[in-house]
């Protein structure tokens, strides 16, 4: 046992996550302890095991979700976001993963949430989002947080701008 298990086990015994609702607890308790390389989940393992947990969530479950993301660790939202990239996952949920992506790189409180633009574009495109003016209005304020806080280039800057005033002006066009 390492170091930073020692620190993981002793924190969460003396200071546990608790959580109300049964589906945001297990998905916590999951990741929590599935954390150590994620990039080697298949789906007849840990990522089935990860897609059994969030395809039943409903919009109840994800709003629970956002209102309770500053207890997670902001490496298990890396982890979260990750995964909702995976194909499988796309194939098994039913509610727009595009949007959760978006809400996870908005509300990451830490200026890390750079490791989360550069999917950005691929998340909305993926599942088809259609996403509403404040999620726009909120990714748009965090993207220029990001580069004011030398966090991006500026290239990456104009890049995401560029996609988000396409989102905008999908928003403007009739259904």
């Amino acid at each position: 046992m390492n170091l930073q298990s020692i620190h993981k086990s002793v924190h969460q015994a003396f200071f546990p996550v608790k959580f109300e609702n049964q589906k945001v607890k297990n998905l916590h308790d999951f990741i929590s302890h599935n954390d150590q390389d994620t990039e080697h989940w298949q789906l007849d393992d840990l990522l089935g095991d990860f897609i059994n947990i969030i395809k039943n969530f409903n919009w109840d479950d994800i709003q629970y979700f956002f209102k309770n993301i500053k207890l997670w660790n902001s490496y298990h939202l890396v982890i979260i976001a990750d995964k909702l990239l995976d194909n499988n996952v796309k194939a098994s949920v039913k509610f727009d993963i595009g949007f959760v992506y978006c809400r996870i790189f908005c509300l990451y409180e830490r200026l890390d949430s750079y490791y989360l633009i550069d999917n950005l574009e691929i998340a909305v495109n993926m599942y088809n989002s259609k996403l509403d003016l404040n999620i726009i209005i909120d990714l748009t304020t965090k993207i220029h947080l990001l580069y004011q806080n030398k966090q991006i280039t500026k290239q990456q800057l104009d890049y995401n701008l560029s996609f988000i005033n396409k989102l905008q002006n999908e928003l403007q066009k009739p259904r």
